[in-house]
């Protein structure tokens, strides 16, 4: 039996080799007849593999970088499985686990749904938890790029200046607005913003975008919108909170019954049931 998985082991790295062998083979024959620089076919690659969320995402954090790399990449999957598979092989030759091939055949499928299902499960976890950090920082930042404006800075200088000086508040937020100022020494503030708007899937970063480009076609003072629009986010973010209290009600309901009910009744009912079961033992 272990001859035998040792082998099905070889055959499915072998055949992960050739696949991506002829994959690698298929893809230069493709960039020969098509004559594309290989920098822009890297990032025409890029952003076909991930979405502009994650791209931005994986910059500013190397577990997403690492979820999302094993996620897309199938022949690293099978040499993961494959490695670790061989890992449980020698662990179990050597004696330092005591387990039956049967036990060993399991955790190695376990292993190989795991390594299917988990890189993106995590990934889209953390992006999830990312994107509500910036939704409950951003109403801090518009506060600083009202201040800003007002101290006479101009909208583009004080995304810079945000960017370099708020890392340590929220990274993400300094990546992304970094994102926007190179979209706008080249396409100007307009087209950054519009990038942005489409880029970013959160409510508050579109509400954000919307703002500014409505102040800056219209003309109206930009330091109270902001500070009318950092308001109406925080308000915002008041009344979920206020939702989920609420519904905290509702959602205490089975735990209540589960752990304070039936113990009530157990200890009411019980000493009853008890004394009956004694008299009609007797």
């Amino acid at each position: 039996m272990f001859y035998l998985f040792s082998l099905l082991m070889i055959v499915l790295g072998l055949g992960g080799l050739l696949i991506h062998f002829f994959k690698d083979k298929n893809k230069n024959r493709s960039l020969g007849l098509l004559n594309v620089h290989k920098h822009s076919l890297s990032e025409a690659a890029s952003q076909d593999d991930a979405s502009h969320v994650e791209t931005i995402m994986i910059k500013s954090s190397r577990l997403i970088s690492i979820a999302s790399l094993l996620d897309k990449n199938v022949l690293l999957k099978m040499l993961t499985v494959v490695t670790l598979g061989g890992i449980l092989f020698l662990l179990s030759i050597s004696g330092v686990l005591q387990v039956s091939m049967n036990v060993l055949l399991i955790c190695l499928l376990i292993l190989s749904v795991a390594v299917i299902i988990l890189p993106d499960m995590v990934k889209k976890r953390i992006i999830g938890k990312r994107l509500k950090s910036i939704s409950n920082d951003l109403p801090f930042i518009i506060d600083m790029m009202a201040v800003c404006i007002q101290s006479g800075m101009t909208v583009e200088k004080s995304m810079r200046y945000i960017s370099d000086n708020t890392k340590h508040v929220n990274k993400d937020i300094a990546r992304i607005l970094e994102r926007v100022m190179l979209k706008t020494e080249v396409s100007g503030i307009n087209a950054a913003l519009e990038q942005l708007y489409q880029e970013m899937a959160s409510n508050e970063v579109r509400m954000f975008c919307t703002t500014l480009q409505q102040s800056i076609n219209f003309g109206s003072s930009i330091y109270k919108v902001l500070i009318a629009l950092g308001k109406e986010m925080r308000d915002i973010q008041l009344l979920d909170m206020e939702e989920k209290v609420a519904s905290l009600s509702a959602k205490m309901t089975m735990p209540m019954i589960g752990f304070i009910m039936f113990p009530l009744l157990a200890i009411i009912v019980g000493p009853g049931l008890i004394g009956m079961m004694a008299l009609w033992g007797s």
